[in-house]
């Protein structure tokens, strides 16, 4: 049979192979700990995207709705309220804005005009003219019979007061 030597060395054996699994299974043990953590932070990384892509979507809702409001309010003012066209980033009206107005009025009202090469804005017919008035340094509307108490451009510039041509 076997020895007491033979017993031992079989125990010893037995001993560093269950020590061997042993290593083996802690390894295991803390590889497989440490992908569930890798895949907790993994999914905590996830739901803060989530999170983040939630609120940027609604932030982005609240401008759109924010802007569509701002141009509702804009139309119904005639474009004309400050607030709404610094929230919508457009300057502030101007000169240049009104002339524009008063143009497109003329359109609006289906009137028909045009531009002359001296700068006077006439109907087709010509009866009618917006020119330029050097005595009261303005624009005029002026009719066919009252021509006479505008003085005639130079045709040298155009609308400048300094030259006094329209």
């Amino acid at each position: 049979m076997f020895g007491i030597t033979t017993l031992r060395r079989l125990r010893d054996e037995i001993d560093a192979h269950l020590a061997t699994i042993r290593r083996s299974l802690t390894a295991e043990n803390l590889r497989a700990e440490a992908q569930r953590n890798l895949l907790d932070e993994v999914d905590a990384h996830i739901a803060t995207i989530r999170a983040r892509r939630e609120a940027d979507d609604a932030l982005a809702a609240e401008q759109r709705t924010t802007r569509l409001l701002a141009e509702q309010l804009l139309v119904a003012t005639s474009e004309k309220n400050p607030a709404a066209r610094a929230a919508l980033g457009l300057p502030e009206e101007g000169p240049w804005d009104r002339a524009v107005e008063g143009l497109n009025a003329l359109v609006d009202a289906d009137i028909a005009f045009h531009i002359e090469p001296d700068g006077h804005i006439s109907n087709p017919l010509g009866d009618e003219h917006i020119e330029w008035d050097r005595d009261a340094n303005r624009w005029r509307l002026v009719h066919d019979d009252d021509t006479d108490l505008v003085t005639e451009p130079t045709g040298d510039s155009l609308g400048t007061p300094e030259t006094a041509g329209p």
